[in-house]
């Protein structure tokens, strides 16, 4: 199950709960989920292994299982759907932080403010300069590299 890599935006209330998350585990587990969904425009991750989990983050089956039992009782996932037609996997809702009297509650994506800074309206295209930029920039990168061989030399 290891994604393949991308540019994530994780706003500053997201990073906020992920290293303050106890145990630890659970805040790594947290922000992967989020990038399965949220981060994707999705509000449900697609189908999620404990095992493929604990293989990708390199930790017991068991603290993967403790960890999402932590992220459910503060209500940061909610399970969805159990078992894909495979016989594994299950489905989770991805809710939001707002911090609140010194602690985390969380609240649905669509109630959450916290993404308005990422796009300030309709007609705002800020976010998607913000990736064109980046995008700019890699290209440059690419172009700007050294060649160890001309083309002619192959």
């Amino acid at each position: 199950m290891v994604v393949k890599s991308r540019f994530v935006i994780f706003p500053m209330p997201i990073l906020q709960f992920a290293m303050k998350a106890r145990p630890a585990n659970a805040g790594r587990l947290y922000l992967y989920l989020y990038s399965m969904s949220l981060a994707v425009g999705r509000k449900i991750t697609p189908w999620v292994s404990f095992r493929e989990l604990a293989e990708y983050f390199q930790v017991k089956y068991g603290t993967i299982e403790l960890s999402a039992k932590a992220l459910m009782q503060i209500n940061a996932i909610v399970p969805v759907a159990r078992k894909n037609r495979k016989g594994y996997g299950q489905k989770y809702l991805v809710n939001v932080p707002k911090f609140v009297n010194g602690e985390f509650v969380f609240i649905d994506a669509d109630e959450s403010d916290i993404f308005d800074s990422l796009i300030m309206d309709e007609d705002s295209k800020l976010f998607v300069s913000v990736i064109k930029r980046f995008k700019s920039r890699k290209e440059k990168a690419l172009k700007d590299q050294l060649k160890l061989f001309e083309d002619n030399d192959l």
